[in-house]
């Protein structure tokens, strides 16, 4: 009998699957009804991502569907006005966040298709689900691009796999701006001592909506990041915006007190990370970005802030990695 096992169940009349590893007592579940969201990841005991009450609340609640699991992001972050410059076109994203700004995307809440799950001692446990942007006639309306992504969710000894493409399948040539948005569960308490660490180069002034209000540089907090911070009192609501080193990139959680460590890898294609604490949850956010918020309307050089698009016919991948130490 194999270690691994992908199950199919309904909450809340959303259908849930389940990958689990009974060899590192590790259970992973996703909702591909709510923007294939993965929603709950927990292994060796420890609890990894904070998960919403219930399928409903996830569905329902005033902007749930990006603040618990892993939102899935397109584009991450803000857009001032919803409005992007790109190639001389203008496109005018829907203003969905009080009172001029456009949050997240919409993938996120939209239902994604699934293509293929299974498990073998081989493969671990596994889902794939797909999103096409040709499938929505309401978002090619202000986004007309045929993209589709393509995302594997990989539970195998223990570590959890997101992976996947992006391939613009259009005849133009689309603006792009790709992110996740982990909550990863980190006991805030008295006493606690929970340190982080990121291959960090350099920090993006921002302000506390993660806009951009000056180049990067060098700074106390980027240097003392490959070492380790303590983000024991980092400030609720508060955020950062970080450069990374180039190649893969592992940041740490370490929760010293109760002597295990979350990890979070993530490939060179995402050379951002937002720092997020959130007000509605005893979480942590490590967000990988392809660009730093806003960045096509920022007057600098498109190759500092990532700001760049996806070719006709081009593909995009990209690779993270979730698991305890």
């Amino acid at each position: 009998m194999s270690r691994y096992a992908a199950s199919w169940e309904t909450q809340d009349g959303f259908e849930v699957i389940s990958l689990t590893d009974a060899s590192s007592d590790s259970v992973a579940e996703i909702v591909p009804g709510v923007g294939n969201n993965l929603y709950r990841f927990e292994s060796r005991g420890r609890q990894v991502l904070v998960p919403p009450a219930s399928m409903y609340a996830l569905r329902n609640e005033n902007n749930a569907t990006f603040m618990y699991g892993t939102p899935i992001l397109f584009p991450p972050n803000r857009v001032m006005d919803g409005r992007i410059d790109f190639r001389g076109r203008e496109y005018r994203l829907p203003l969905n966040e009080p009172p001029n700004r456009h949050l997240h995307g919409e993938i996120c809440s939209r239902a994604w298709e699934v293509v293929e799950a299974g498990a073998s001692d081989e493969q671990g446990a596994f889902v794939t689900s797909r999103f096409s942007y040709a499938s929505y006639p309401e978002l090619m309306a202000y986004f007309p691009h045929p993209l589709t992504f393509t995302v594997t969710v990989r539970l195998c000894d223990g570590r959890l796999e997101m992976s996947g493409t992006i391939v613009n399948e259009g005849e133009d040539e689309a603006p792009f701006a790709f992110g996740l948005h982990p909550y990863f569960s980190v006991p805030y308490g008295s006493g606690e001592e929970i340190e982080l660490q990121v291959p960090a180069v350099a920090e993006w002034p921002v302000t506390n909506e993660a806009f951009v209000t000056d180049r990067p540089s060098v700074t106390d907090l980027s240097r003392a990041l490959n070492e380790g911070v303590s983000i024991a009192d980092y400030p609720v609501n508060g955020c950062s915006l970080l450069s990374l080193a180039g190649g893969d990139s592992t940041c740490r959680m370490v929760v010293k007190d109760r002597n295990y460590t979350i990890a979070y890898r993530f490939g060179p294609e995402f050379p951002y990370v937002v720092l997020f604490r959130p007000d509605w949850a005893a979480a942590y956010s490590l967000e990988p970005y392809t660009y730093v918020t806003d960045a096509f309307n920022l007057p600098y050089e498109h190759e500092l802030t990532g700001a760049r698009g996806i070719g006709a016919g081009e593909t995009f991948r990209f690779s993270t990695g979730m698991w305890v130490e």
